[in-house]
C-alpha cells in the first residue's frame, strides 16, 4: 500500500509539470466517460433499478408475456405455499381515478391489489398499515385505500392524523388505512401509482372492468402476479413448482391451447410492463454500442498522446533503468499516472452525466397515463463510473507503458530520440489515429442519419393542422354519469366554450391522435370491393361534431356528424380504409359491421396520422361520440379540442372555469396544446438525434485532437531530418506537402474503414429512421467532407511549423 501511495504522489507531481497535456487528456476521458455514464444511468433507471422494498432479490414476477386471470391467481396462490413466502399476490396496474373533496379535483392513477400485496412485496407503510386479506374477500364491502407518500404530502399536507379519515375517489368515499414509504410507487417499473385499493373494490372503482366479462372468469386475464421466494428455495425450484400448477390449469381449462402455451417464467420484480422490455433492451443495446465507440475513440486519442509524451521521457526512463529500476516497477508507475488521469476525467464526466441524466428524466411521452423513470445517478452508477475509469486508465495506458519501458538505452542516454513505431511507416500512433477517424466517422454518420430523420419527422404531413388547438380531458364515466347525463354535459360544455371570445370551433375525441394507443375494431363490409365481402382492422376514434374542422382534417366527400340528426349508427372513414374495402368504388352509403353493430358510411376523410409519426397510412374509422358516449374507454376519458384564433394557452383558465361550473368535482387532466402534443411524438427521434449528435461531435473533437497530437510529435521527431532536407535545398513548400500528405494519408485510411463500417450499420438502423434509408447518399457524402474539414487544421498547423524550420537550429536539435 505504501508503494502505491508513493507511486500516486510521484504521478501527481509529474502530471502537475505538464498542465496543458494533463487538461487535454482529462477532457478527452471526461467526454468518453460522460457518454457511457449517461447511457448507463438511463439503462439503470429503465431496466435495472432496485425496487425500494425489503430484500428485493427474492421478489419475483410471473412473466407469461400476458396478464393472468383471477382464478389463475387463486390457483397459484393456494398451490405453491412450499416455495413462496406469504403466498402469491396480484394487482391490476392501472386504474384512473378522480380525487376530490379536499381541493380542486385531480386525475390520479392507482392499483387494485390483493390483501397480501404489501406483505409479499416487503413494503412497510410509513403510516398505518397495508391492505389486509380480510378486506379483499367480499366485492364492494371494504372501501379502504393506501396512499402514496407523494400524494399524502401533495394533497393532504402531510397530515399525520390521516389514518381513519376519508378520501373521495370517483365520487366514492374510501377510508385511508396507510401511507407508503417515500419512493414506493408500485412494483411495475415506470408506472406511477398513487393509491391502492383492494381487488374486491376493482369493479366499483373501475366499472368498465366488469362490463364485458366478470373479473372472476378464467378467460378475463387482467392481473399481474408477484411472489417472494422462501429462504433456501432456489429460483429453479420455484419455476418447477409454478409450472406444475400451470400444467394442471392448462390440462383442465385450456386443453385446446396447451400445445401453444409457453412455460411460466419467474423474472426479477420491477420490470417493465409486458411488451415493453424487448424494445427497451434493443434501444439500450444500440446506445451502449454507440457510447462504447465514443470511449474507444477517447482511449485511442489518449493512448496516442501518451505514446507521444513517452518520446520526451525516454532519457528519464533510461536513467532509471540504468540505475537498477525494474521494468515492472516503471510500468506500474506509468499505469498509476494513467489511472490518475482516468479518475480525474471520470470525476468531470460523472458531473456531466449527472446533469444530462437529470435533464432526460424530465422528458414526457405522449401517453394517457403517467410514466416516470428516475435516470438520476445513484451508487450503482457511481460504482460503474469508478470501475470504468480504472479500466479505461489501464486500457489506454498499457501500450504506452510497455513501449516506454523498452528504450534503446545507449541512444536514450545520449539524448537521441528513439521512435516508438516507425517514423515513415504506418506505426502504432498512426494506427490509433486511423481507429479514431474511422470510429468518429461511424458516429458522425449515425448522427447525420438521425438528424436527417428528425428533420423529416418534423416536416411529415400530419394530414391535420395542429396549430392553435387547446386540449384538455375529463372522464364523466368515472363519476358514474349515465348516457343521458354525459350527452347533456357535453352539449352544455360545447355551448359554453363556443361562446368564449377567441374560440373558432369546439369538438371532442376519445383519444387524441398520436397518443401511441387507442381502440381498434374489426370491420366487415358485406358488399365490398368487387361485390365480395371485405374485412379490415381499423383504428377507431369516437369524435364529436365539428371534429374535422377543429383539427383541420379535410372531408373529401360526404358530410360531418350532425347534432341535429341521430348519427349513432353512422361512420366516417379515411381514404386508406375506403380503398381497402371498396377499391375505387364510392363508399358513401355503404354498410359496415363491427362489434355486432351496423354503421352507414356518410363521409370520407383525408388520411391523417393516427398513432405514430412514422406509420404508413392506416385504416381509420370515426364514430359519433355524442350519440354513444357510454362507449368511451375510461382509460382515456374524453378530450375537449378548442380551435382558437390566438394563443390557445390564453383560454386555459376560462375553459376550465366552464367545466367547474358544470361539475366542480370533475377532474381535468392531460392539459396541452395540439402542437405540444405533436412535439412529444417527436421525443424518441429528438433524443436519438441529440444524443448521437453530441456523441458524434465528441468523436470529431477527439479525432481532431488525436491528429494534431500525432502530427505535432511527428514533426518534433523529424526536426533534424527536416533541417537536413532544407539544408540540402528542399523548398518549404515541399516540406509542407510532405507532412500534409502523411496526415491526409492517415485520415484517408480511417475514412475508408469508417465508411465500410457505417454502410453495414446503416442497414440495421433503417427501421428507426423517418423518410430516409440507412445508406442515405447525402449523409455519406457530407460526413466525410465535415471530418476532412475538421482534420485539415489539425494537420496543417504542424505541417506549417515544419515548413518554417530553421536548418541551422534544426541541425543543432538535441
Amino acid at each position: 500500500m505504501e508503494t502505491l501511495l508513493q507511486d500516486a504522489r510521484y504521478a501527481y507531481r509529474t502530471l502537475r509539470k505538464a498542465p496543458g497535456f494533463t487538461a487535454v487528456i482529462v477532457i478527452s476521458i471526461a467526454l468518453g466517460i460522460a457518454a457511457n455514464t449517461t447511457v448507463f444511468s438511463i439503462a439503470n433507471g429503465l431496466l435495472w433499478g432496485v425496487l425500494p422494498v425489503k430484500d428485493p432479490g427474492r421478489l419475483v414476477a410471473f412473466a407469461e408475456g400476458e396478464s393472468l386471470s383471477y382464478p389463475d391467481f387463486i390457483d397459484y396462490r393456494d398451490q405453491t405455499p412450499q416455495v413462496f413466502e406469504g403466498g402469491v399476490c396480484a394487482h391490476f396496474p392501472l386504474i384512473p381515478a378522480s380525487l376530490g373533496a379536499q381541493s380542486e379535483p385531480e386525475r390520479i392513477w392507482g392499483q387494485a391489489v390483493s390483501g397480501n400485496y404489501f406483505s409479499v412485496a416487503g413494503v412497510t407503510p410509513a403510516l398505518g398499515r397495508g391492505i389486509l386479506p380480510s378486506e379483499d374477500q367480499v366485492p364492494g364491502r371494504d372501501a379502504v385505500v393506501v396512499l402514496s407518500h407523494a400524494l399524502w404530502r401533495r394533497r393532504f399536507a402531510s397530515n399525520p392524523s390521516i389514518i381513519g379519515r376519508e378520501a373521495v375517489l370517483n365520487g366514492q368515499r374510501y377510508t385511508v388505512v396507510g401511507v407508503t414509504p417515500p419512493g414506493f410507487t408500485g412494483t411495475d417499473r415506470g408506472l406511477l401509482a398513487e393509491f391502492w385499493v383492494p381487488l374486491a373494490m376493482a369493479e366499483q372503482i373501475m366499472p368498465d372492468l366488469a362490463k364485458d366479462q366478470p373479473r372472476a372468469t378464467r378467460n378475463n386475464q387482467w392481473l399481474t402476479l408477484n411472489a417472494r421466494l422462501k429462504r433456501g428455495v432456489s429460483h429453479a425450484q420455484a419455476v418447477a413448482a409454478v409450472n406444475v400448477v400451470k400444467k394442471r390449469i392448462d390440462d383442465t381449462y385450456r386443453k385446446d391451447e396447451r400445445q401453444h402455451q409457453p412455460p411460466m417464467t419467474l423474472d426479477p420484480a420491477g420490470g417493465l410492463l409486458a411488451g415493453s422490455q424487448t424494445p427497451a433492451v434493443s434501444l439500450m443495446a444500440v446506445l451502449m454500442v454507440v457510447v462504447g465507440l465514443v470511449l474507444l475513440v477517447a482511449c485511442a486519442n489518449v493512448a496516442n498522446l501518451l505514446l507521444a509524451r513517452a518520446t520526451g521521457r525516454q532519457r528519464e526512463v533510461a536513467i532509471r533503468l540504468a540505475m537498477g529500476a525494474s521494468r515492472r516497477r516503471l510500468i506500474r508507475q506509468l499505469l498509476t499516472e494513467s489511472v490518475l488521469l482516468a479518475l480525474g476525467g471520470a470525476a468531470v464526466g460523472f458531473v456531466l452525466a449527472a446533469v444530462a441524466a437529470h435533464a432526460i428524466s424530465s422528458f414526457e411521452l405522449p401517453l394517457p397515463f403517467p410514466v416516470v423513470f428516475d435516470f438520476n445517478v445513484d451508487l450503482r452508477v457511481l460504482a460503474f463510473t469508478a470501475g470504468l475509469s480504472i479500466l479505461t486508465g489501464i486500457l489506454f495506458g498499457l501500450a504506452p507503458a510497455l513501449r516506454a519501458t523498452r528504450p534503446d538505452l545507449v541512444a536514450a542516454l545520449k539524448n537521441e530520440t528513439t521512435v516508438f513505431g516507425r517514423v515513415r511507416g504506418f506505426g502504432l500512433r498512426n494506427a490509433l489515429v486511423v481507429v479514431q477517424v474511422a470510429l468518429s466517422l461511424v458516429l458522425l454518420v449515425s448522427a447525420g442519419l438521425f438528424l436527417r430523420s428528425m428533420q423529416n419527422a418534423s416536416s411529415i404531413d400530419l394530414g391535420m393542422k395542429p396549430d392553435n388547438i387547446l386540449l384538455m380531458a375529463f372522464d364523466p364515466k368515472l363519476h358514474n354519469y349515465s348516457r343521458e347525463k354525459t350527452r347533456q354535459f357535453i352539449s352544455e360544455l360545447r355551448q359554453r366554450v363556443s361562446a368564449l371570445p377567441g374560440v373558432r370551433s369546439v369538438s371532442f375525441v376519445d383519444t387524441v391522435p398520436l397518443s401511441i394507443g387507442g381502440t381498434s375494431y374489426d370491420f366487415r363490409a358485406a358488399n365490398g370491393k368487387g361485390g365480395a365481402e371485405q374485412n379490415a382492422n381499423a383504428d377507431v376514434y369516437s369524435v364529436g361534431a365539428n371534429y374535422f374542422e377543429t383539427l383541420g382534417i379535410p372531408l373529401l366527400r360526404g358530410r360531418d356528424f350532425s347534432l341535429k340528426t341521430d348519427d349513432e349508427h353512422v361512420a366516417i372513414i379515411n381514404e386508406t380504409m375506403a380503398s381497402h374495402l371498396f377499391g375505387n368504388e364510392d363508399p358513401l352509403g355503404r354498410q359496415l359491421v363491427a362489434d355486432k353493430t351496423s354503421y352507414t358510411i356518410v363521409g370520407l376523410a383525408r388520411n391523417s396520422k393516427s398513432r405514430t409519426l412514422g406509420e404508413d397510412a392506416k385504416n381509420c374509422a370515426f364514430l359519433f361520440l355524442e350519440a354513444a358516449p357510454e362507449k368511451i374507454v375510461s382509460f382515456f376519458g374524453i378530450s375537449l379540442a378548442v380551435k382558437t384564433s390566438a394563443s390557445p394557452r390564453t383560454l386555459t383558465r376560462p375553459v376550465r372555469a366552464e367545466i367547474a361550473t358544470l361539475d366542480p368535482d370533475l377532474a381535468v387532466f392531460n392539459l396541452d396544446t395540439m402542437r405540444e402534443h405533436v412535439d412529444k411524438s417527436l421525443l424518441l427521434p429528438r433524443i436519438s438525434a441529440t444524443l448521437l449528435g453530441v456523441f458524434g461531435a465528441v468523436g470529431l473533437t477527439l479525432a481532431a485532437i488525436g491528429l494534431y497530437g500525432v502530427m505535432s510529435y511527428a514533426v518534433r521527431r523529424r526536426t533534424r531530418e527536416i533541417g537536413i532536407r532544407m539544408a540540402l535545398g528542399a523548398e518549404p513548400g515541399k516540406v509542407l506537402r510532405m507532412v500534409l500528405g502523411q496526415g491526409l494519408a492517415v485520415t484517408a485510411v480511417g475514412l475508408a474503414i469508417g465508411l465500410g463500417i457505417a454502410l453495414v450499420l446503416g442497414r440495421f438502423t433503417a427501421s428507426l429512421l423517418y423518410g430516409i434509408s440507412g445508406t442515405d447518399l447525402l449523409t455519406f457524402l457530407a460526413v466525410p467532407a465535415v471530418l476532412v474539414a475538421a482534420a485539415l487544421p489539425a494537420i496543417f498547423f504542424p505541417a506549417y511549423r515544419a515548413a518554417r524550420v530553421d536548418p541551422t537550429t534544426a541541425l543543432r536539435y538535441e
